[in-house]
C-alpha cells in the first residue's frame, strides 16, 4: 500500500463503518491508522506489522482442527515456526446461532507463528499455508474455524438446505440445527476476501446422516461462493482417511458422495474443486483415536498440489490414477487408467471386488447399489497404464461393476495398491461398470 494513502467513510447510525481496501501488491510490513472523531473526542487506532498476500479459510471438523503440536512431525514444525513471519493466522471461537451474526467471535486474533502461539492451531492448515508460502514467496494468512463432531448441515446455509430439504427430510427428520454453524463461524467472515478454502469434514455424516451429503456438498460450496462473491472460489477438500471400525459402510458412502459419486474432482458439479485422497494414511495407533490419524503434512502437502494447479494455476500433477474405462475380455476385466503411469505398491488381495449378474439383465438402468453382492477378486499383468482384474468368480455370469478400495480402511500406511508412479499419489475409491 502506497505511503499516506487515506480513505474516508462515514459511520452508520448503528456504529458499523467499513472500507474495502483496492487490490494492493503482495508484501509489507505496512502500518493502518484509523482515526475518528465523534462529539469533539479523537479516536486513533494503529495496526502494526499489516501483510498483504493471500488468505485461506480452513474448515470442518475436528480433523481440520487438529493441533499442529499433536501431528507426526509437530514438535519439528514448532520448532521451526518462527522462521517463516510471512505466515499469520487466526482461529474463530467455536459458536453456533439461530440466526447470522454479523462480527466473528474471535479465539485467537492475527498472530505470528512461533513454538508458543502456533501450537494449537490446526496442523493441516498450517502445513498447507507455510508450503504455499515458500512456494509462492508472498505472504499467507490462513483462518481456522472449525468444531469438531460438526456435521455438514450445520455449516450450509438456510437457502441451500432448503434446496436439499426434501433428501434430508427422507433420511433425517430432525432439521432444527441446520446453519448453526454456518451463522455463527463463517457468515461473519463473508466481508473478508480470500483466496480459497480448504475443508476437512464428513466423519461426522458418515455415522448418521450420509445419504443427504451427496446433496449437501456441492449445495454448502455454491452458498460459501455465493457469499464470498466468488462464483469459481477454489475448494480444497480432504476424502475421509480411516474410521474406528472396519466395518463401517456410511464411511465409503461419504467418500464416494465427497466427488459427487463420479470418483474424481474437479467435475462437472464440483467445478474448480481439489481434494487430497486420504484413504492411505490410517493411523491405528494414534494416541487421539484412529478417527484422528496424525498424518497432517502429507494432507496438507497434497493439498497445496491441487492449489497451485486450480487456484494460481501453475501446471502441477494433483491426482492420483483413476480410471478411463474398463473392459472384459473372457474371465478378465481390463481396467485402462488415466493420469498414469501406475505403479502398485499395497497387497491386491482383497482390493478390488466384483459385482455379478446375468446376460439378460437390463443395463440402462442397472446401478451398482443395486449389487446385493461383492466378491474379492485378484489383480494381475499391471501396465504403465492398466490392470488386469480376474472375473472368473462370475463363472459365466455377466460382470456388472468392478470397484476399488470400497473397505472403511483400504490398506496401511501409504501402502494402498494404485498410485501414480511419478507422482505418489493414490488413487481413491472408485466402482465402473464394465463393457462386454
Amino acid at each position: 500500500m502506497p505511503k499516506g494513502r487515506g480513505h474516508e467513510v462515514i459511520v452508520s447510525d448503528d456504529g458499523i463503518w467499513q472500507i474495502r481496501l483496492p487490490p494492493t501488491e503482495a508484501g509489507g510490513p505496512y502500518e493502518i491508522r484509523a482515526w475518528s472523531t465523534v462529539s469533539g473526542t479523537n479516536l486513533d487506532i494503529k495496526i502494526n506489522s499489516v501483510l498483504f498476500g493471500d488468505v485461506w479459510l480452513c474448515s470442518g471438523q475436528s480433523n481440520m482442527e487438529f493441533r499442529v503440536e499433536w501431528m507426526m512431525g509437530g514438535l519439528e514444525e514448532l520448532k521451526n515456526a518462527s522462521s517463516f513471519s510471512n505466515v499469520r493466522f487466526m482461529e474463530v471461537m467455536q459458536a453456533s446461532s439461530y440466526a447470522p451474526i454479523l462480527e466473528p467471535i474471535i479465539r485467537s486474533g492475527w498472530a505470528q507463528p512461533n513454538e508458543a502461539t502456533l501450537k494449537e492451531f490446526s496442523g493441516a492448515c498450517w502445513y498447507f499455508g507455510r508450503r504455499l508460502q515458500k512456494t509462492l514467496r508472498i505472504p499467507v494468512g490462513l483462518i481456522g474455524s472449525y468444531y469438531g463432531g460438526s456435521a455438514l448441515k450445520t455449516w450450509v446455509d438456510r437457502e441451500g438446505i432448503s434446496n436439499c430439504l426434501k433428501q434430508i427430510a427422507k433420511h433425517r427428520p430432525r432439521i432444527y440445527d441446520d446453519a448453526v454453524l454456518w451463522n455463527g463461524m463463517v457468515k461473519p467472515l463473508t466481508q473478508l476476501d480470500i483466496k480459497g478454502v480448504l475443508w476437512y469434514q464428513g466423519e461426522a455424516d458418515s455415522y448418521e446422516d450420509h445419504n443427504s451429503f451427496l446433496c449437501l456438498m456441492p449445495a454448502m460450496i455454491d452458498s460459501w461462493r455465493k457469499h464470498f462473491r466468488q462464483p469459481s472460489m477454489p475448494f480444497g477438500i480432504v476424502q475421509l482417511a480411516c474410521p474406528p471400525e472396519q466395518k463401517h459402510p456410511g464411511w465409503s458412502s461419504v467418500r464416494w458422495h465427497q466427488t459427487a459419486d463420479i470418483g474424481v474432482v474437479p467435475n462437472d458439479i464440483l467445478r474448480n474443486v481439489f481434494m487430497a485422497v486420504a484413504l492411505d494414511l490410517c493411523d491405528p495407533k494414534s494416541p487421539y483415536g484412529s478417527i484422528h490419524p496424525r498424518y497432517k503434512i502429507e494432507i496438507g502437502e497434497r493439498l497445496l498440489l491441487g492449489a497451485l494447479s486450480l487456484a494460481y494455476h501453475i501446471p502441477t500433477p494433483f491426482q492420483g490414477p483413476s480410471p478411463a474405462y474398463s473392459s472384459r475380455v473372457d474371465n478378465k476385466v481390463i481396467v485402462t487408467f488415466r493420469d498414469g503411469p501406475i505403479v502398485l505398491r499395497g497387497n491386491s488381495a482383497s482390493a478390488f471386488e466384483v459385482c455379478c449378474g446375468y446376460s439378460n439383465a437390463s443395463r440402462s438402468d442397472s446401478s451398482w447399489n443395486d449389487c446385493s453382492q461383492w466378491d474379492a477378486v485378484s489383480v494381475s499383468n499391471p501396465t504403465a497404464m492398466a490392470l488386469t482384474v480376474d472375473v472368473s468368480k462370475c463363472e459365466g455370469r455377466s460382470v456388472r461393476f468392478v470397484r476399488y478400495a470400497w473397505k472403511a480402511s483400504p490398506c496401511t500406511y501409504l501402502k494402498c495398491l494404485i498410485y501414480g508412479a511419478n507422482t505418489s499419489l493414490p488413487t481413491g475409491p472408485f466402482v465402473i461398470p464394465v463393457e462386454s
